[in-house]
Parts: C-alpha cells; structure tokens; sequence
C-alpha cells in the first residue's frame, strides 16, 4: 500500500500519523485516535490527551503542505510545545512522474528504431 508514516516518542508515547491515499489516521500507542478523509494536501489537525502520571497532556498534530522544503510536513506538539516536525514527499507523489517518464521513454524508443 502507498502510505506514507511519521512517528515519534514522547515519555514513553508512540504518537504516529499514517497519511494514506485519500485519509489520515492519528495513532497514539497503537490505538487509532482519530481519522479525515480527503486529498492529502490539505491541511489537517488532530487533537489527543495522553496520561502522564496523575495528569493528561494535550497533544495536538497537524499536517499541512510545504513549499520549502517541498512536500507533507506533519507537526507534533505536546502541551503546546513543538517536539515533532519533519516533512515527507509521500512515495504515491512520484507516480505521475514515473508514468511520464516511460511515456516519454517509449515514444524515443519508437522514434529510434
């Protein structure tokens, strides 16, 4: 399948966005928190509170397209301090270009023989 996967740690949290074709799913600790639909350019927040000791911290996560650099930058804040980001260019975005690619590819073959 054509996902693309961001994970990190926090006090012993797993916090991970699966971003697949057509939706994203914020997973905490191997439990699905929450679930958009939609293209994955656009952007997207997603809120969670995790224990810590006798208290929960807030946990927000947010997608978004970036220009520089280039491609899904996904955002992890805990209590309202960054502690995650880092951007990806999802695999399934190189498709057109590889299809164009053996377009262009054959029609030189084509030419030349």
């Amino acid at each position: 399948m054509l996902k693309t996967t961001w994970k990190t740690e926090y006090k012993g949290h797993v916090i991970e966005l699966e971003n697949r074709p057509r939706l994203e799913r914020l997973i905490v600790d191997g439990k699905e928190i929450a679930r958009e639909p939609g293209a994955t350019w656009e952007p997207r927040s997603f809120q969670a509170t995790i224990p810590d000791g006798n208290r929960s911290m807030k946990v927000d996560a947010n997608t978004r397209f970036s220009k520089s650099p280039r491609g899904l930058r996904f955002t992890v804040s805990v209590d309202g301090k960054e502690i995650y980001s880092e951007v990806k260019w999802p695999p399934r975005w190189y498709l057109p270009f590889a299809a164009v690619g053996l377009i262009l590819a054959s029609v030189v073959l084509r030419l030349v023989s």
